[in-house]
């Protein structure tokens, strides 16, 4: 059996040592297998935390679903939820050495360490008891913000290919060699009343594409890119490797070199100092966001690079609560942006996702009031599983009594989670952005 990818064997931390290594076995049940070790001598017990159980679509609805162990894969299983609470024991081979390995499907998977826990569902980063793979660590602005490891398992067609499910997400995976791929950096702005990353300043994680540094391209197309509720600007990139999707759409003559701007929005109350903490449920309103945006992160993203100052090549998109900030920019700031993207959600408005009645979304006074609603290009997309489910496809509604044109995308495997949002992000890229507006029924066609 060769290694597919080296074994992460630096030492982050003196007191614990981690790795994963991913290994092409071509046999069943997947092709690939998985190795985690992790080494702590003042670790009795270890439990790996947010890596998925499987499921199938003859068993799942938006609440319940199987729970297979990842030994039991068949083709056609994909992930549950893991944010339900998806947990895996490790074996101690010898006193603080731990380690654990399974069969695993193509995609992308986050995952944490939870230590000396008696009830896993118990432990996390406020007990102290949960921590990232220090030989692993997420990429981060500000420390803890970022909850867990992220690594990568290839797609094995042989084994994993099934008929009635698009599984196969290798689009995520690593693109093309050094000139072929975009750059990823942190990024600061003067943010009045921001309290995180400190006083007055905002963070961004911004994604630049192949040769904007030796390009005499004088102006690229900007996106806009939010995380969701208990999210931070790192999400995209180190949960979903937004850099790689660029890298392949770009690469693959699918996308236009584009700028991409991950912005923060959390760290503008006294409570959400710590943005991915569990129990943080108070989020800013989005109208706070959309303020907060157009009044200092744009004007600064305008004038230290080199991004379009037409709306027609301006976009914004969020995942989950980042919807709802998408929506309101949509209604309140139609005339900035000339893409929008809503990926898992419209404009829900209670702890619930209750999806408002029909008439809570764009209507028919609004349109008359701001024509500019009606011919901008939006995407809308959200999982088969997704607790948002309604509340998009609502808006979906609103829009088609309106006879305003989308691009949707329906992912038939999609939970409310990463894979999911992978997914949308792919497909927008694809199909919606920088496509002729306003959109027709041709838009995205053959893509």
């Amino acid at each position: 059996m060769a290694s597919l990818i080296v074994a992460l064997l630096a030492s982050f931390a003196p007191f614990a040592l981690g790795s994963v290594t991913i290994t092409r076995t071509s046999q069943p049940p997947t092709g690939y297998e998985v190795t985690i070790t992790y080494q702590n001598a003042s670790a009795s017990n270890v439990t790996i935390s947010s890596l998925p159980h499987l499921t199938d679509q003859y068993s799942t609805s938006v609440w319940a679903w199987s729970e297979f162990d990842l030994n039991e894969y068949k083709a056609g299983d994909f992930p549950s939820d893991p944010q339900a609470g998806s947990y895996y024991p490790m074996s101690q081979a010898s006193p603080g050495n731990f380690t654990w390995t399974r069969p695993f499907p193509g995609g992308t998977y986050q995952y944490s360490f939870l230590l000396n826990c008696a009830n896993a569902s118990l432990c996390n980063t406020t007990t102290g008891q949960e921590i990232t793979d220090p030989t692993n660590p997420p990429f981060e602005v500000v420390p803890g913000s970022e909850l867990v490891s992220t690594f990568q398992v290839p797609f094995d067609p042989d084994f994993q290919q099934y008929p009635d499910l698009p599984l196969n997400q290798d689009y995520a995976l690593p693109y093309g060699n050094a000139i072929s791929k975009g750059s990823i950096s942190i990024g600061l702005y003067h943010s009045p009343g921001s309290i995180s990353p400190s006083p007055d300043i905002h963070d961004y994680v911004i994604y630049l594409p192949p040769g904007y540094n030796t390009s005499n391209i004088t102006e690229y197309p900007l996106l806009y890119l939010s995380h969701g509720g208990n999210g931070a600007s790192a999400d995209w990139q180190n949960q979903a490797y937004i850099s790689n999707l660029m890298d392949r759409l770009i690469g693959t003559g699918a996308l236009e070199p584009t700028v991409v701007v991950m912005p923060t929005w959390y760290g503008i109350l006294p409570n959400t100092t710590n943005p991915q903490a569990l129990e943080q449920r108070n989020y800013p309103d989005p109208q706070t966001i959309a303020s907060l945006y157009s009044n200092y992160l744009f004007p600064h993203i305008s004038t230290h690079y080199r991004v379009s100052n037409s709306s027609s090549r301006r976009a914004f998109a969020g995942l989950s609560q980042g919807s709802f900030v998408t929506y309101t920019f949509y209604v309140n700031y139609t005339s900035y942006f000339g893409y929008f993207g809503f990926l898992s959600g419209g404009r829900a408005t209670n702890d619930e996702n209750e999806a408002p009645p029909l008439t809570g979304y764009v209507n028919a006074s609004m349109l008359a009031q701001n024509p500019d609603l009606g011919n901008r290009g939006l995407f809308i997309s959200y999982g088969q599983y997704d607790i948002l489910f309604q509340d998009a496809k609502r808006f979906q509604e609103a829009l088609d009594d309106l006879g305003v044109r989308y691009v949707s995308r329906f992912v038939p495997f999609g939970f409310h989670f990463w894979n999911t949002w992978q997914d949308a992000f792919w497909h927008l890229g694809r199909a919606a952005l920088w496509r002729p507006l306003p959109f027709s029924g041709e838009t995205g066609h053959g893509k």
